[in-house]
């Protein structure tokens, strides 16, 4: 994925891969604004918008990413949102791209701002929060094509800016100029600064009124273009449904239901916009499960590519970066102990896709691995250097921050003409919303629209472990079937349990057990026992209900009506699946003892879907955590009756 850059005498970047240069060197700032600016009519087209979305093919050096958001801030709109989308399939690295900026002084703050946050050159979408700005970055590095067909959103305008055609005619084939219409608002803009003759026919040939005007410097010409709006009677394949547009004005009144790391994700989410969501917990923020003192936080080794183990992937890139800029992380890295031949095939396998965790990081034999780990160890290990230890609580507070939170139980929503009503147990109104998200951990199996989604309670329950003097020398974090923490205010960590018995309520569910000590010391490999002593009375611990799947991939989307959702499968035209709706009724649930990795990029996937957003992941991410996948898989199976109840009928 390398470009080849090399350096010319002027200190202008040159890619050697494609023999192009990578903006004019008559002057690379000017160019971008009088043809992607200027020709996208902008800042007009964004005046008086709550949000608008840009998309650029080829991200390069990031000079036209900068000179949008410079104007962006000179002339936003009150509180709007900039969405900036751009594909690379060959990304330069962050001081590479600042090297290149820093020509231009002027742009030096967005600059320095993109280089701390610029992601790591890893395939897949990576997406930057500016939200000082106003302004989201959407980085999809990969092939074009791939890329464009995996984007989920509505597009505003749009700067083509590849390589030239004949250097690169990969970017310009005739299979990405239809993702770019399909892509394209109707009215939407477009400008590149080619004139070439396959481009224009290309673009007028799929929905653009094409016309040329003046280029920049030497070029005599460049196109811009205009997305005529689709006929009335055109369809969409089932898969490119049209994307709901919401202006965030109407749902002034988003309720969020559990106030632990999905809802302190969400709220988040939700105030980087600009919202103000009111959060209901009868317990407080933290009681229930994300409530441990510390969240070890480490990828998902996956040995297969698959759009789920992308998805992991993609969540702990996205919650490692977001806990980097906030309170409580504490990245002492994790080492995975390969204790047997399967973990070690498995890490290998995992280690040959490049958008896995796994291949970044070092694979070390016993000698190095216990060196890293600062404790002899009788196995080789995977060491991943960006991931740690989460101090739970300051954390969640940190997000939920001044937010409204609500100490009442809810235990059933209900519709009503202005939305929805959110009652208490005894029936009683507790508050009314436009859209509301289900967050409440296990609580989310008990609403009524949910009694169809297999959701299982899983008890876990965490050991606090005085440390000994040989406990000190542990540097990371060791996983295994359990985890072992290092020292951190006189204990260690020690867990977990994963008790999916059918036992229930909060008796069980939160009584810490002297039997759940002696199975988290059990599960200790034999080379550390020597680090932690027995189980006495100096331990402590915590227990609570984790929620889980059948499949362990967590739960983000809308919940549908369940009749509605059979008379779908029942309908021949159908064609055996029903796509995944959009909704005001959402749930992000059965997170599992991965909540931590998954929740933050779950919770803005959810967020961009309820406002019509570009969402943060490829489009087969996305609806992978979907509720309804679990009534499509019944059906393909003829028990779709049987799934979703009797009752529908």
């Amino acid at each position: 994925m390398s470009a080849d850059l090399v350096w010319k005498e002027d200190n202008a970047p040159f890619s050697n891969r494609f023999g192009d240069v990578y903006f004019s060197t008559e002057g690379g700032l000017a160019e971008s604004r009088h043809v992607f600016l200027e020709g996208n009519g902008l800042p007009a087209a964004w005046a008086g918008q709550s949000d608008f979305t840009i998309a650029e093919t080829g991200f390069g050096t990031g000079l036209n990413f900068c000179a949008a958001v410079q104007l962006w801030l000179e002339t936003r709109p009150p509180d709007g949102l900039l969405h900036y989308v751009s594909v690379e399939g060959y990304p330069l690295s962050a001081g590479e791209c600042f090297r290149a900026l820093a020509q231009w002084p002027e742009l030096d703050f967005i600059a320095a701002a993109l280089r701390q946050r610029y992601p790591e050159p890893v395939p897949g979408m990576h997406r930057i929060h500016f939200e000082e700005w106003g302004v989201v970055l959407t980085l999809a590095i990969g092939e074009v094509g791939a890329m464009l067909s995996g984007l989920h959103g509505r597009i505003d305008a749009w700067f083509l800016d590849g390589f030239a055609p004949s250097k690169n005619p990969e970017m310009w084939r005739d299979e990405v100029l239809t993702e770019v219409s399909r892509l394209t608002v109707p009215e939407g803009s477009l400008a590149t600064f080619t004139a070439v003759g396959d481009v224009k026919r290309g673009l007028a040939q799929r929905g653009f009124k094409v016309r040329k005007t003046p280029g920049f410097g030497s070029k005599w010409k460049m196109i811009v273009a205009q997305k005529v709006p689709d006929l009335p009677d055109s369809r969409a394949p089932l898969s490119r449904r049209a994307v709901p547009v919401r202006e965030r004005s109407r749902l002034d009144r988003v309720a969020i239901v559990g106030g632990g790391i999905a809802g302190a994700s969400l709220v988040r989410a939700l105030r980087r916009r600009g919202m103000d969501p009111v959060l209901y917990d009868g317990a407080g923020p933290g009681a229930g499960a994300s409530g441990n003192a510390y969240a070890l936080v480490t990828p998902r080794m996956d040995a297969g590519d698959s759009a789920v183990a992308r998805f992991f992937a993609a969540a702990y890139r996205y919650a490692t970066a977001q806990y980097g800029e906030g309170p409580g992380w504490d990245p002492c890295g994790a080492l995975v102990m390969l204790e047997d031949e399967e973990t070690l095939v498995r890490a290998d396998k995992a280690r040959g896709f490049a958008w896995q965790p796994a291949a970044s990081g070092s694979l070390l034999d016993r000698a190095q691995a216990s060196q890293r780990a600062g404790v002899e160890l009788d196995c080789p290990g995977l060491f991943y250097e960006t991931a740690g230890l989460l101090q739970t609580e300051r954390l969640l507070c940190d997000w939920i921050g001044s937010t409204r939170v609500i100490g009442t139980n809810i235990d059933r929503v209900s519709r009503s003409a202005r939305g929805y009503l959110l009652l208490d147990s005894n029936g009683n109104v507790a508050g009314e919303a436009d859209a509301v998200i289900l967050a409440a951990g296990d609580g989310n199996r008990h609403f009524s629209g949910t009694h169809w989604i297999p959701l299982t309670p899983v008890r876990g329950q965490v050991s606090g472990v005085p440390a000994s003097d040989a406990g000190h020398a542990l540097k990371c974090a060791l996983s295994w079937s359990g985890y072992l923490s290092p020292v951190r205010g006189g204990c260690h960590m020690l867990g977990a349990t994963n008790d999916r018995t059918n036992k229930i309520g909060e008796e069980w569910g939160w009584a810490v057990l002297d039997e759940d000590h002696r199975h988290n010391h059990g599960s200790l490999p034999g080379c550390l026992a020597h680090l932690v002593d027995q189980p006495d009375a100096s331990w402590s611990g915590r227990a609570r209900l984790r929620s889980a799947t059948p499949d362990r991939v967590p739960l983000f989307g809308a919940i549908p009506d369940v009749a509605g959702l059979a008379d779908s499968f029942r309908n021949p035209a159908g064609r055996g699946y029903v796509t995944f709706p959009d909704g005001d009724l959402l749930i992000l649930g059965g997170l599992g003892s991965r909540g931590f990795v998954t929740a933050p990029l779950a919770a803005e996937l959810l967020v961009a879907r309820l406002l019509g957003e570009v969402w943060p992941v490829e489009e087969s991410l996305g609806i992978a955590g979907d509720p309804t996948r679990f009534a499509s898989r019944a059906h393909r199976h003829a028990r779709i009756e049987e799934f979703l109840g009797r009752r529908v009928r």
